[in-house]
This record gives structure tokens, C-alpha cells and sequence, in this order.
């Protein structure tokens, strides 16, 4: 069973002047996807929608976990 796969562009910006690194996942034009912050060495990944949180090893696998949750959970 095929599934067809559909691009998403996102934008991912860096927010100062908080506690932690922090990095925000949008679709542009659309929504916020989610926020990334950088506690104690783990990216901490939260969803806008249903505030499920993620934790992954770098920026990138926290941008890849919160696309494939919204891909799944929220679209």
C-alpha cells in the first residue's frame, strides 16, 4: 500500500532573551508547530496543539520529532 507524501515548509527561528536556547517551528503563513528548547544538554521539543513534550539528542532529531507528530497527531 503506497501512501503519497506531501512538503511541508518550515521555518525554524530562534527566540532570545529566555531561560534556555530556544528555537520555534512554524509553518509559515499557517501556525506554530511547536517549541525547542536546549535544557541541561537535551533538546526539549513541545507541541503548539496538545502540549505533548519530546526529548531528543540534537536540534535536528527535535525538528524531525515534532514534523512526524504533527504529520501523525495534528494535521
Amino acid at each position: 500500500m503506497a501512501k503519497n507524501f506531501e512538503s511541508i515548509d518550515i521555518e525554524v527561528n530562534e527566540r532570545k532573551g529566555l531561560q534556555y536556547p530556544t528555537w520555534e517551528v512554524v509553518i509559515p503563513s499557517r501556525r506554530t508547530i511547536g517549541i525547542i528548547e536546549n535544557v541541561n544538554g537535551r533538546y526539549r521539543a513541545t507541541t503548539s496543539k496538545q502540549q505533548h513534550t519530546l526529548f531528543s539528542k540534537s536540534l535536528e532529531s527535535a525538528i524531525d520529532e515534532l514534523l512526524s507528530y504533527f504529520t501523525l497527531h495534528e494535521k
